[in-house]
């Protein structure tokens, strides 16, 4: 566990691992990272699926699903620092609402309500 701005570990981060079955999740393991931003653990099967989850103060939460396909996996992350929140005080590109993605191709086509009224079902 690495910090994306400068390379350097991310120690006491707790890191969650769940064992999932299918969409059920089969209970959990809460390890922290070590002074070298790692977490090791050896009692997961070749063939599970794991839920990886990483919470540490300062930074954005990650999480993602692995599949266990080898005796010996290495998972490197970077984590970034969180972004600034959206504010109706502040000016912003055309367009653009809160929780969009200001990289997307036409900002101006987004999920903002428009004056047609929707078709009932």
């Amino acid at each position: 566990m690495l910090r994306d701005i400068d390379g350097k570990p991310i120690a006491n981060a707790a890191v969650i691992f769940h064992a999932m079955v299918g969409e059920r999740d089969k209970g959990n393991m809460e390890l922290k990272t070590n002074e070298d931003g790692k977490a090791i653990i050896d009692v997961m099967p070749i063939g599970d699926t794991v839920r990886l989850q990483i919470i540490a103060k300062g930074f954005q939460t990650f999480g993602d699903d692995y599949k266990v396909d080898k005796a010996s996996m290495e998972i490197n992350l970077r984590l970034k620092r969180p972004g600034e929140q959206y504010s109706i005080y502040k000016s912003h590109p055309t367009g653009l609402h809160g929780g969009e993605n200001p990289n997307a191709a036409n900002p101006a086509q987004s999920a903002a309500p428009t004056d047609k009224p929707q078709p009932k079902e």
